[in-house]
């Protein structure tokens, strides 16, 4: 049997080179956010790199519940990979979409060896971050698929590249950063407002959202207030992880990922001991406390005084 330091160890090695990795991965989205023109891509760079933050800090935290220290400063890795997605982003947004799954290609990889070495809780941590991974090669390579007319990157897709992006050309929701087909229609918003765009499939899935009293009203509201009402919830971080869960996963491959009910999350609590009733002559509610002696007991007792409590209240 290990002892809880070479357990400590062990786990700490395997996973600081995956944290090391996210954090180079954070640098490059940094660098590719600077650089990027389209206000679409910028929300899904960004969303990128919100995603590989909750994994360096999932592994961080298991590191520090062995009693190590997670070294969250990437290195000499985190500054090379600045350097190449800064090249990268000068040349094209397509080489910055290229360079970042290759990347994300060695994370996946790695991910899959170590949850096939960990278990319990640090293999579940490192499941979810497998989960993360896959979504995110897998929404690369459809938009590297449009950019680039590539058949080859086109086949690597488990949908048809059209159940992806409805137009022309490549656009990026800002809810599931794709542009996939739908029957209500694509709401953009530009100047006076900041810049919005949401593909027609999540303005139908964010209508369907909808708490029913709304529902019920949406076709009596004028057109700017249907498209304010709509943006606002399908912007909100519920419907966004509704999106992952719901249409990124199926889209990756993976299985959804829905919300567990509220009935299953309930925790059956264990049947409480009755407390002891109040003395005779005391209040139900009182807070008792031991006497300190000398000074301090006397200040004590004034200070939680049931009964001066009540003269003054």
């Amino acid at each position: 049997m290990r002892s809880p330091e070479a357990s400590r160890t062990s786990l700490e090695r395997q996973l600081t080179p995956l944290v090391t990795r996210e954090i180079s991965g954070i640098a490059v989205l940094d660098t590719a956010i600077a650089h990027e023109s389209a206000p679409d891509y910028v929300v899904m760079f960004q969303d990128a790199k919100n995603g590989k933050q909750a994994n360096v800090e999932q592994m961080a935290t298991l590191i520090r519940m062995q009693g190590g220290t997670p070294d969250e400063r990437g290195g000499v890795r985190k500054t090379l990979a600045r350097t190449q997605a800064s090249i990268a982003s000068r040349l094209s947004t397509t080489k910055t979409l290229q360079a970042m799954r290759v990347a994300e290609i060695e994370l996946i990889t790695l991910y899959a060896e170590a949850v096939g070495r960990l278990d319990g809780l640090a293999k579940r941590a490192l499941r979810k971050a497998l989960g993360r991974a896959l979504v995110e090669s897998h929404l690369l390579t459809a938009h590297i698929a449009k950019r680039t007319g590539s058949a080859a990157d086109a086949q690597l897709l488990p949908a048809p590249l059209g159940d992806y992006f409805a137009g022309a050309d490549p656009r990026a929701c800002m809810r599931c950063h794709l542009d996939r087909p739908g029957k209500a229609g694509t709401l953009e918003r530009t100047d006076p407002h900041p810049y919005t765009y949401l593909c027609a499939a999540c303005h139908d899935d964010v209508l369907a959202e909808l708490p029913p009293d709304l529902g019920l009203q949406v076709d009596r509201w004028s057109r700017r207030v249907r498209e304010a009402t709509v943006l606002q919830h399908g912007l909100g971080k519920v419907s966004r992880l509704n999106a992952i869960g719901r249409v990124l996963h199926p889209m990756a491959g993976l299985e959804p990922e829905l919300p567990t009910p509220a009935a299953e999350r309930a925790v059956i609590v264990p049947a409480m001991t009755p407390a002891p009733g109040p003395a005779p002559g005391e209040r139900s509610g009182v807070l008792t406390i031991e006497k300190p002696d000398g000074f301090e007991g006397e200040y004590t007792h004034q200070l939680f005084s049931s009964s001066y409590v009540w003269k003054h209240w």
